[in-house]
Formats: structure tokens, sequence, C-alpha cells
């Protein structure tokens, strides 16, 4: 699991902007990609699949920029949380 997800810098980091390319997944996290971290660490996983193809999951494994948040991520996405009365709930507790 990528250690983003909790960090208090995951709106504006480039590298999760990279994260977010390599998952196909632009801009669901990121609004302006302005900080470059110090020394991250990513992790890549291969993965194959039953259809003999090949997937990457891409994950930051360490960062000394890391500033702890929980659930610094849900506070980034408001779609996800509007779409969802569970991860709200979450949220609180």
């Amino acid at each position: 699991m990528c250690i983003c997800l909790n960090c208090n810098r995951v709106d504006n980091c480039l590298i999760v902007f990279f994260v977010e390319q390599k998952h196909k997944e632009k801009g669901t996290i990121i609004k302006k990609a302005s900080f470059f971290p110090q020394s991250p660490i990513l992790l890549c996983i291969n993965l194959f699949s039953k259809k003999n193809s090949y997937s990457f999951e891409w994950d930051v494994n360490e960062c000394l920029s890391y500033q702890e948040e929980a659930g610094a991520w849900l506070l980034s996405c408001s779609k996800i949380l509007k779409s969802s009365s569970y991860l709200s709930f979450d949220l609180l507790f």
C-alpha cells in the first residue's frame, strides 16, 4: 500500500502525480503538483494475469518528506466523499 494516502502533502506531490499516471488515474487526487519530496522510494510489483498479460503496481514505500495525516487522500478527493457515505463515516472514526 502506498504511504502517500496518509501523507499531509498528498494533494500537491509530484511523486503521487507520477504514481497516478502509472496507474492511469489522471487527476483523481492531484490538483497542483508543486512539491518534490526528499528521497522517495518507489516499489514496483509486476503482476501476471490469467489473460497472459503483465501489469504493474506502483507504490511509494518510504519518503523523508512524509508527514502523517490519517485519511489525507479522502480530504483531497471530494468526489469520492460525496458519492460514498461509508467513506465519510470511516473518516470520522
